[in-house]
């Protein structure tokens, strides 16, 4: 239906306010003017078309059909309208999009919608849902005032006289369209200005293939989390085709890319040494194109491998490799492991085998926004991640002290859950909000030690990484103001490197220090040893995170006091420099409890932390006062 036919079906003439379509687009960059004052927005350059197009194409003819399409690019603006009408020209159904739905169409119930595509309305953050034109019309109704958010009794406001909405219509995924109008029943329909950019480039998965909700593709739901807007080139059928962003950098400065090419290597015989070759070519585009701009390279992401087997002469299991090659010469390139963006569940595919459903595609931009995430600056990343833990419960104390010192590598930091990494390549995990530590976890936990300080998290972890041998531990915290008193009588003071031969020999547990960080403590006086007419006796030191630890006493000198004064000294040493004291003991070791209820430490249960490991592997580069025979 034409323009005044949507006036029509707003109401009254005199109420409505309208606006040129053309002025109110975002993720388009380029235009095209056609008749009657319709508009084509089109996602890639001219040269982009013409090199799509070439030989060097795989596929010319389906890659000219798929970049018609309007993936990603929406309609933006503030009204005070509470319906508005989007004048919408269709065009139609691309061939090969035809084939992928028929795909979908056998796996639904019966009684499913047939639409898979449309135009999606969002309303101040509420998807409002698809609609598409009704047969022989070319516009599209949408209301945005909820019943809900009238209070009972009072009357529906008047058009014009209601709450501005933000509101942000996305054009269809799966074919092309042309736009005209936006009218709306209020006074005011304002353009909202242009964000930077996320570019995406893809394939078909990008595109939106067959999510059934154009706001709901993962590109789409990750921009609007990056408070950018999209440009989204991904395109059914598409792999590393070298050449095929000539023209765009002179439309676009994205402030971050990804990635996602890699999946449609395994329909048709491919050769080793031209994909690599392909894949370098690509990358380094990229990286001169957009030099310093965040990328983000997502490997293939997991697919029913039974359903739809890869071709036999296809080189396509080698793609993960190629890209991490590939991308590791970059500094502003991270690489994605596209296999722990989704669940590997028939479920989470629209087709049963390979295209994210709804479902499915927030889960990869919830990831996905977990990996972008990583990286930076190590000094911001700390701040934001004491940030993070400032309030935390008791439990979470291991991982704030040892950022606080220095120690270890930030990994993530955001949505109340912090990720780092010991030098030994332990992770420890804390997270205030489950959700979140969820994502994380599933994106980002990869060590063979985790020390998970969230007992929510415990199962995730060992569900995700295998990591099925679970060793408990107490939190001990020593948080009096006065330090434990001096025991003149006693001899302990900072060994050095000369006794390093004592400790690689007297240790009760040598497989937790390797000679290197053994080494280290004794450089960085940080090992405390008694002494008894002049003979060595016992010793204390600290892990790299800062805890107490390492408390041995000899046989001979057992029970004697010696372990109270040796971790007192420590604990007077480490409140010396400025830090708190504090250490960890595994579950049902009484007598470490003991002697931290004598130096007054406060006791965390064992339920709250523990280390997660494989099984058959030490659970913890620890030993926390194992050898001590101090009476309760």
């Amino acid at each position: 239906m034409g323009q005044l036919d949507a006036i029509g079906a707003l109401g009254p003439t005199s109420a409505l306010v309208s606006a040129d379509a053309s002025t109110l687009l975002h993720g388009a960059i380029r235009l095209v003017r056609e008749a009657d004052g319709w508009v084509r927005p089109w996602r890639f350059s001219e040269e982009q078309m013409r090199a799509l197009g070439s030989c060097q194409a795989w596929h010319p003819g389906l890659f000219r059909q798929m970049a018609r399409t309007t993936a990603g690019v929406c309609i933006e603006f503030d009204t005070d309208s509470s319906e508005v009408a989007v004048e919408v020209s269709l065009d139609e159904e691309p061939p090969a999009t035809r084939s992928v739905l028929g795909w979908v169409d056998d796996l639904a119930p019966d009684d499913a919608p047939s639409a898979h595509d449309g135009l999606s309305c969002v309303s101040d953050g509420h998807r409002l849902g698809v609609a598409v034109p009704a047969l022989g019309e070319k516009s599209v109704l949408f209301s945005l005032d909820s019943l809900d958010e009238v209070p009972a009794g009072a009357p529906m406001r008047l058009p014009g006289m209601g709450d501005t909405h933000r509101v942000r219509i996305w054009l269809p995924c799966l074919r092309g369209c042309s736009v005209r109008k936006v009218v709306g029943n209020g006074t005011t329909i304002a353009p909202v200005a242009d964000r930077p950019h996320l570019l995406v480039l893809g394939d078909s998965i990008a595109q939106g293939f067959v999510c059934g909700d154009p706001a709901l593709a993962w590109p789409a739901l990750l921009a609007d989390e990056l408070g950018l807007d999209l440009l989204n080139q991904g395109l059914g059928g598409q792999v590393f085709q070298p050449g095929s962003l000539f023209g765009l950098a002179r439309s676009i400065e994205p402030a971050r890319i990804v990635v996602e090419y890699g999946e449609n290597y395994r329909y048709e015989p491919c050769r080793a040494r031209l994909v690599t070759r392909d894949v370098r070519s690509y990358l380094l585009e990229v990286a001169r194109l957009w030099p310093g701009v965040d990328t983000t390279v997502v490997t293939p992401l997991w697919h029913d491998e039974y359903s739809h087997p890869s071709h036999p002469l296809s080189c396509f299991s080698s793609v993960p490799s190629f890209l991490a090659a590939h991308v590791a010469p970059h500094d502003q390139m991270r690489l994605a492991d596209g296999r722990r963006l989704l669940d590997h569940k028939a479920s989470l595919m629209a087709d049963g085998y390979e295209h994210p459903n709804a479902k499915g595609s927030r889960q990869i931009a919830e990831r996905l926004l977990c990996v972008m995430r990583t990286g930076g600056d190590q000094a911001s990343l700390r701040e934001c991640a004491l940030a993070e833990l400032s309030g935390a419960p008791r439990r979470a104390l291991p991982l704030a002290e040892m950022l606080r010192r220095g120690a270890g590598q930030v990994i993530y930091a955001h949505d109340g859950c912090v990720l780092a990494q010991t030098t030994e390549g332990m992770q420890v995990l804390w997270a205030r909000d489950r959700a979140a530590g969820r994502r994380v976890v599933e994106a980002l936990v990869d060590a063979p030690l985790v020390d998970c300080l969230e007992p929510a998290l415990v199962r995730d972890v060992t569900h995700r990484c295998g990591l099925t041998q679970v060793e408990p531990y107490h939190v001990c915290v020593f948080e009096k103001r006065r330090a434990p008193k001096r025991d003149a009588s006693r001899d302990i003071r900072p060994l050095d490197e000369k006794s390093f031969y004592a400790l690689r020999t007297l240790y009760s547990h040598p497989e937790f220090k390797t000679d290197a960080e053994i080494l280290d403590l004794l450089r960085s006086g940080r090992c405390l040893g008694g002494f008894e007419n002049g003979e060595l006796v016992g010793f204390v030191g600290e892990h790299p995170s800062g805890s107490i630890g390492m408390l041995e006493v000899f046989p001979a000198w057992r029970r004697q006091g010696w372990g109270l004064a040796l971790e007192s000294a420590k604990i007077r040493e480490t409140l010396d420099r400025g830090e708190v004291p504090w250490c960890e003991v595994f579950a049902g070791n009484e007598a470490s409890l003991a002697l931290q209820e004598r130096l007054g430490l406060t006791v965390v249960a064992s339920n709250e932390t523990c280390y997660l490991s494989a099984p058959l592997v030490p659970a913890a580069p620890l030993d926390d006062l194992d050898s001590i025979d101090e009476p309760a």
